[in-house]
């Protein structure tokens, strides 16, 4: 097993910012790269490392195969069986490319888990350690929460959902289907946009429409779903049709519109 400090040092702790495993690490702490073989060239700031490759930087520890990156550059990319672990969160995938500083590509059963989030895509981009971009099969599990889409973008500092080409969100009361889709998850509210359908048995409701807003919260403890366009709603065996249709879903199951 061979060891590379210095220069190769530095390089570690920029890839171990991969996935957005955290913050990036300060010059001055401590930080490795080891692997059977490990080879730098000075002239073009080419760093390759092959077999069981292990690189840490303060609290992260990256695993893989094989990994390059050049210090000018700032480009690089580990494969074969990448595992990136830092604190509680863990991201695997078969390949992880770093674009730049500030854009970062995992593709092959990426995987991201933390506390109670799991989310799975066939690649996963993280931008400026903030925005991350799910596509491919996305299935994202947090608290009682479950989004199923083809694509799902995620801002963590604004708690911002958006899955342009649409998607179902399932909660503990109903779920929430678009074509294309919004949620301000932290406010539980949705907006979507054509073919919506939005079902909550515990309310006993169904409704859909061209748009639909939902509100799960209120200070007055009740949900609200605003339908515009050929809107409709059913709760038990009643029914309404509007183009219009503003429905207030109260806890106790009872339903008022307007």
């Amino acid at each position: 097993m061979m060891k590379m400090k210095g220069r190769a040092a530095l390089a570690a702790a920029v890839l171990a910012a991969i996935l957005n495993a955290g913050t990036l690490q300060a010059a001055d702490e401590a930080s490795s790269l080891e692997g059977d073989s490990v080879s730098y060239d000075m002239a073009t700031g080419e760093i390759t490392a092959e077999g069981g490759i292990t690189l840490k930087s303060g609290t992260t520890t990256i695993t893989g195969a094989r990994a390059n990156y050049n210090t000018k550059t700032q480009q690089g990319e580990i494969t074969g069986g990448v595992v990136a672990v830092h604190d509680a969160m863990r991201r695997t995938a078969q390949t992880v490319t770093l674009e730049s500083a500030a854009a970062i590509h995992a593709t092959g059963g990426a995987e991201i888990t933390k506390d109670d989030l799991r989310l799975t895509a066939e690649k996963l981009s993280v931008f400026d350690q903030d925005r991350c971009v799910a596509e491919g099969n996305v299935h994202a599990v947090k608290a009682d929460k479950t989004f199923t889409g083809a694509r799902a973008e995620f801002t963590q500092s604004t708690n911002y959902l958006l899955a342009a080409s649409g998607g179902t969100v399932t909660a503990a009361d109903g779920t929430f289907s678009a074509n294309r889709m919004e949620g301000w998850l932290a406010e539980e509210r949705y907006h979507g946009e054509g073919s919506v359908h939005v079902v909550s048995p515990p309310r006993s409701f169904e409704g859909g429409g061209d748009t639909v807003d939902y509100f799960a919260k209120a200070e007055d403890g009740k949900g609200k779903c605003v339908l515009d366009g050929n809107a409709w709603a059913y709760q038990g065996n009643n029914m309404l049709k509007s183009h219009h249709l503003t429905v207030y879903l109260a806890n106790t199951g009872t339903l008022a519109v307007e």
